[in-house]
């Protein structure tokens, strides 16, 4: 009877947890933009950028610089460049280096933003782009067109803590509502992904916390004291795990949803105060007399816990990475 119960309580338990799991798991809504063809009237101007350098990524705020060189070119004779105008930061320095009737080509750096998705967070990657729209015109006066021969990315580019996964650029139509009119939209995109050995040297901590709880269930003894210094040993696991994430904490925004350290998190709680339960229950047995239930449960606690652990961080990994 004792070992059902016990597989009750913890299917119990997991079903609470994987509600709780399942129930934050949205993310931020994905942004879409619509491709649509050029009008036949319409001023077409290629665009092109070269990323020199990607600097001060801050991933709390979603900002980082761009330094890059800007070139836009006619495609047919006698059109329009326009003025441009970055949509998801300001310039903080524009110099103009080459400039005629048909082509026009800046040195710029810019301050820049992004709506981050951390729901992957220690093992996210990123897209930081720069976006472009005439001042002035619309899609039905001028279009961009993609730069093939003249974007591209420095080799010499390292973002610290990042790999660089390649770039894209595309023009999309950015429609406003409210105005009813339609802009092109030229977007240059660096796509960024996390070192591997980052997330699990943020992990390797909370790894060794679930550790020493599994392993203090072994301190078993005829005297109160050993399963007193047990309990406290894993309460002592909780509080650190607890402090771990809280300074994990520190190093995202605000969030809706669950990053995936949190849910990691929630998994080693789950481990821990179940190891914590079964140390106060193995307690409370011994000071009522009840040696044999005592046995009992630490006989099932040592053979299940350890395949209930493995399992929940396996099914962890597997779902939600």
């Amino acid at each position: 009877m004792l070992s059902i119960m016990r597989i009750l309580r913890y299917v119990f338990l997991g079903m609470i947890l994987l509600m709780s799991v399942l129930s934050f798991t949205s993310g931020p809504p994905a942004a879409y933009a619509q491709t649509n063809p050029s009008p036949p009237n319409a001023n077409l101007v290629e665009v092109g950028i070269y990323v020199l350098n990607i600097g001060e990524f801050d991933l709390k705020s979603g900002t980082y610089t761009m330094d890059f060189y800007l070139s836009m070119q006619c495609v047919k004779p006698n059109c329009k460049l326009g003025s441009f105008e970055f949509m998801n930061g300001r310039a903080q320095s524009i110099r103009l280096e080459e400039n005629s009737s048909t082509s026009k080509f800046w040195r710029i750096q810019a301050n820049l933003y992004d709506n981050l998705n951390l729901q992957d967070y220690p093992f996210d990657s990123h897209t930081l782009s720069i976006r472009i729209e005439d001042t002035t015109l619309t899609e039905q006066n001028l279009t961009y067109q993609v730069d093939p021969h003249g974007s591209g990315l420095d080799p010499s580019i390292v973002v610290v803590g990042w790999a660089i996964a390649g770039w894209t650029q595309t023009v999309v139509n950015h429609y406003y509502q409210v105005y009813n009119q339609t802009y092109s939209q030229y977007v240059f995109s660096v796509n960024l992904e996390r070192e591997p050995a980052f997330g699990f040297e943020v992990f390797i901590p909370v790894f060794f916390l679930a550790f020493i709880s599994l392993i203090g269930m072994l301190m078993y003894g005829k005297t109160s004291s050993v399963l007193e210094n047990r309990v406290l040993l894993t309460a002592s696991c909780l509080i650190a795990a607890v402090l771990f994430q809280f300074s994990l904490d520190t190093d995202v925004p605000p969030l809706g949803y669950l990053t995936f350290a949190d849910k990691f998190m929630i998994a080693t709680y789950f481990i821990i105060i179940s190891s914590l339960v079964i140390g106060v229950l193995e307690l409370d047995c011994h000071h009522k007399k009840k040696e044999i239930r005592s046995q009992q449960i630490q006989y099932y606690a040592l053979r299940s816990m350890p395949v209930v652990a493995v399992a929940v961080y396996l099914l962890l990994f597997r779902l939600f990475l």
